[in-house]
């Protein structure tokens, strides 16, 4: 279960401050481009920019810095990609949550007392709807969601991984991470998902060969089932989103050539 509550969002900020606070004074020491007082860490994130914080140097180097804190260790995951944009490039996979919202849109003109009691049955629905949409995606569709979401978004980004338990930071280029290889030497995307479930990893295929490189992806409303029937709850809407997330942190690291600090 995911908290709706929006304490992962307040978390991140909470990394992205911390991680200005030592890139303003150590960023040098990781990034060679870079001199000793030569140069400024601005926080950026939300929904207008992909980096969370930005170095920028006084000869106009530019850094981008995708921050990800694991507070508890390398276990879980981290997402890459939380966006409602990417529903319309679903292709097919799309046709399952079009036929939802407009169930959904007329449920939103019943009383509030009406909608409440609807919850746990959207809820189920939105769980059904997810699981059909990532059955429904074609490959030629993923492949396009991986090249537009994903790897072109990140192309420019250095990676920033905090372990809170080993106290230690992984910085690595997202041009490391092996999708942009697997991609670019014409391996098969193929989403493997369970029975029901939201989520599922995605392997690559070629020949005889596949390859498990801990991507996942996920489809699911932001905010929840009470959201998205505006049934009384702090958010009144949600819609779908698709993620990209990273399972298997530690075998990632072991792969990028991450610098560790």
């Amino acid at each position: 279960m995911f908290p709706s509550d929006g304490r992962n969002h307040k978390n991140a900020i909470k990394n992205e401050l911390n991680t200005k606070a030592f890139l303003s004074k150590d960023a040098h020491k990781i990034f060679k481009q870079l001199s000793p007082k030569s140069y400024e860490v601005l926080s950026k994130g939300g929904t207008k920019f992909k980096a969370d914080n930005i170095i920028k140097s006084n000869d106009g180097t530019i850094i981008n810095i995708s921050d990800k804190e694991k507070r508890h260790g390398l276990g879980g995951s981290y997402d890459y990609t939380n966006t409602s944009a990417a529903i319309k490039d679903l292709g097919e996979g799309d046709k399952h949550i079009n036929t939802l919202n407009k169930e959904k849109n007329k449920v939103l003109k019943k009383p509030l007392s009406e909608r409440k009691k609807l919850v746990d049955t959207f809820r189920d629905k939105i769980k059904d709807v997810s699981y059909k949409t990532l059955k429904s995606i074609e490959t030629n569709d993923l492949i396009n969601l991986l090249k537009k979401y994903l790897i072109n978004p990140n192309k420019t980004m250095q990676m920033f991984i905090t372990d809170g338990v080993e106290n230690k930071r992984y910085v690595f280029p997202f041009t490391n991470h092996p999708v942009n290889n697997l991609i670019k030497n014409k391996y098969i995307p193929v989403i493997n998902v369970k029975e029901g479930k939201s989520s599922g990893k995605i392997l690559f295929v070629k020949n005889d060969k596949e390859v498990d490189i801990g991507l996942r992806i996920r489809i699911h409303t932001n905010n929840g089932a009470t959201a998205y029937l505006n049934a009384g709850g702090s958010n009144p809407s949600a819609m779908f989103v698709l993620k990209f997330q990273q399972d298997g942190i530690k075998k990632l690291l072991k792969e990028v050539n991450p610098i560790v600090i």
